[in-house]
C-alpha cells in the first residue's frame, strides 16, 4: 500500500507540472457544454416560445366555421406565425425573396365539397429556401390541423349533443373533453421535456472522460523514455501495481470532471439563458455510472499507452479513436436521430454505454437497476483493456 501511495503521489506531481493538459480536460468540455447547450436550445425546445419562427400567409376564402377551425388549429403551433395576407402578387414576391416561408389557401367552397368524390384541396406553397425538415414539419402541421378538425366534425355529426347552433358549428371544448394529452416527459413525477443541456452535459462529459487518455498515455511514454519505468520494474513492482498507480489518480481526475460538468449544467448554463440540468432521483446510480465510465476511460488510455511507441503515436491514436468513438456513440449526434441500423452499430462504442447510462439517470428517471447492465459492460471493457495492457507491460519486461 505504501508503494501504491507513493506512485499515486508521483502521478499527481506529474499532473501538476503538466497543468496545460490538465486544464484542457476541464476547459474543453465546459466550453462545449456551454456553447452547444445554448446553440441547440431551440432545437430541444421545452415549452418556451421558439425564437426561430417561420411565417406563412393564411388565406381563408371559405367562410365556414369548419374552415375557420382549421385555420385556428394551424395557429396553435408557436414555431409558425401567420401573417396578414397581401395581394396575390405581393405574397408571391415575399415567398420568392424568403421574407415569408409558406402560403396556405383554403379555397371557397372547401367545406361544401367534402362529401364529393373529388373535393377541393387546400393549397400549401413553400419557398425555395425553406430547409426540407422545416418544409415537412409545416406540411405535417397542416395535415394535422385538417385531420383533427375533420375527425371532430365526424364525431359531432354522429353525436348531435356535441353540436349547437347548426351542424356547421362545433363546440370544440366538448370535443376536447374527450381527449387526454400526455407526453413521456410530462407526468406527476417528472414535469419536463428533454433539453439541449440534458443531451450535451452527459455527452461532452463522457467525451472528456475518455480524452484523459491523451495526457495519461503521453506521461507514461515520457516515463518509459526517461527510464523511470525501467527503474520501477528493477525494484520488483508488478504490472498490476504500476497500472493501479496510474488508474487511481486519473480516475480521481475523471470524478472531478463529473462534478464540475454537472455544476456547469445545473448553475452556469441557466445564467446564460439556457435550461438547468436536472440530476435525476438516484445519486447512487449517478456515482456508479460515473465510476464505471471513468474506470473504462482510464483503462482505455493505459491500453493505448502500452500499444504505441512514441508520444506522436499516442496523440494521433487517442485523438482519432476518441473522435470515432464519440461520433459513433452519440456525442456529436444524438443516437435518437440516427437511422435504426446506425443506432445498433453505435452500441459497439463504450462512449455510448456511458452516455446512455448518464441519460438513464439524468433524464429517464432510472436507478441502479437501470444502469447496471451498462455499468457492467464498462467494467468489462476496463478489465479487458487492463488485462491487455498488463500483458503488454509484462511482455516488455522480458526483453
Amino acid at each position: 500500500m505504501r508503494v501504491l501511495a507513493t506512485l499515486i503521489r508521483k502521478e499527481f506531481l506529474l499532473l501538476r507540472r503538466d497543468w496545460h493538459a490538465l486544464a484542457l480536460l476541464f476547459v474543453m468540455p465546459a466550453f462545449f457544454i456551454l456553447l452547444m447547450s445554448l446553440a441547440m436550445r431551440d432545437v430541444f425546445a421545452t415549452g418556451r416560445t421558439n425564437t426561430n419562427t417561420f411565417q406563412y400567409y393564411l388565406v381563408n376564402e371559405d367562410t365556414t366555421a369548419f374552415a375557420t377551425s382549421i385555420a385556428n388549429a394551424l395557429g396553435t403551433h408557436a414555431v409558425f406565425q401567420a401573417r396578414t395576407p397581401d395581394a396575390v402578387d405581393a405574397r408571391k414576391r415575399a415567398i420568392l425573396k424568403g421574407d415569408v416561408q409558406f402560403e396556405v389557401v383554403i379555397p371557397l367552397g372547401f367545406t361544401r365539397s367534402l362529401p364529393d368524390s373529388q373535393p377541393l384541396r387546400i393549397s400549401v406553397v413553400s419557398g425555395a429556401s425553406v430547409p426540407p425538415p422545416v418544409n415537412e414539419l409545416f406540411r405535417a402541421s397542416v395535415r394535422e390541423a385538417v385531420t383533427s378538425v375533420y375527425l371532430r366534425a365526424r364525431v359531432a355529426a354522429l353525436n348531435p349533443g356535441l353540436s349547437a347552433g347548426g351542424s356547421d358549428f362545433l363546440q370544440m371544448e366538448k370535443i376536447d373533453a374527450l381527449l387526454k394529452e400526455e407526453t413521456l416527459y410530462e407526468s406527476a413525477q417528472l414535469a419536463r421535456r428533454p433539453t439541449s443541456v440534458q443531451q450535451n452535459v452527459p455527452a461532452w462529459l463522457v467525451f472528456a472522460m475518455f480524452f484523459v487518455a491523451l495526457p495519461l498515455s503521453t506521461t507514461w511514454l515520457q516515463e518509459r523514455t526517461q527510464g523511470s519505468l525501467t527503474k520501477l520494474r528493477s525494484i520488483g513492482l508488478s504490472p498490476v501495481v504500476l497500472l493501479a498507480g496510474k488508474l487511481l489518480p486519473y480516475l480521481l481526475v475523471n470524478m472531478v470532471q463529473v462534478v464540475l460538468m454537472l455544476v456547469i449544467g445545473v448553475w452556469v448554463v441557466p445564467t446564460f439563458g439556457g435550461d438547468a440540468l436536472t440530476l435525476g432521483h438516484s445519486p447512487l446510480g449517478l456515482v456508479i455510472i460515473a465510476l464505471a465510465t471513468g474506470t473504462a476511460s482510464v483503462s482505455y488510455g493505459l491500453l493505448i499507452a502500452n500499444l504505441v511507441s512514441t508520444t506522436e503515436q499516442a496523440t494521433i491514436a487517442t485523438g482519432a479513436t476518441n473522435l470515432l468513438l464519440g461520433a459513433l456513440g452519440g456525442v456529436m449526434v444524438p443516437r435518437s436521430i440516427m437511422p435504426e441500423a446506425l443506432q445498433q452499430i453505435s452500441l459497439l462504442s463504450p462512449m455510448s454505454w456511458g452516455l446512455e447510462g448518464f441519460l438513464d439517470i439524468l433524464l429517464r428517471e432510472g436507478g441502479v437497476q437501470t444502469i447496471a447492465p451498462k455499468a457492467l459492460m464498462l467494467v468489462g471493457f476496463a478489465l479487458i483493456s487492463l488485462t491487455l495492457a498488463g500483458f503488454r507491460l509484462q511482455r516488455a519486461r522480458t526483453f
